[in-house]
């Protein structure tokens, strides 16, 4: 596992500034209209989301293969894994979603690594 890369306080300016930018981008766009406001909020957020994480459709898909590669059994605790709430988890959050980077764990498992972390 890779710890996630925190940004210097030079870049957490630029992203403020980025952030600032953004937000006077939309409000421009959507005038007094809060409804066009929230969608355009909606939209680049669920855009930014993609480019992090992917399209759902591609998860699922790695996923389910994941699951085969792994024969059908948590990689941490070796137990089968249930039909459903399981987490296909990282090892490095900014190498993506992509076989290679990625396992499925059962839920138990994936929350006593996030507390071990300090996460949950």
């Amino acid at each position: 596992m890779t710890a996630n890369r925190t940004l210097t306080e030079t870049e957490l300016v630029a992203a403020r500034a980025l952030l600032d930018d953004i937000r006077a981008r939309i409000d421009a766009a959507a005038g007094e209209d809060d409804g066009l406001r929230f969608a355009l909020n909606r939209k680049v957020y669920k855009e930014l989301t993609y480019d992090e994480r992917g399209r759902p459709n591609a998860r699922q898909s790695l996923k389910a293969r994941m699951v085969k590669a792994q024969n059908g059994l948590c990689v941490q605790c070796a137990k089968p894994l249930p039909d459903s709430d399981t987490v296909l988890d990282r090892l490095a959050a900014d190498a993506g979603y992509v076989a290679g980077n990625v396992r499925v764990l059962c839920r138990p498992c994936d929350l006593a690594i996030q507390r071990g972390r300090g996460l949950a």
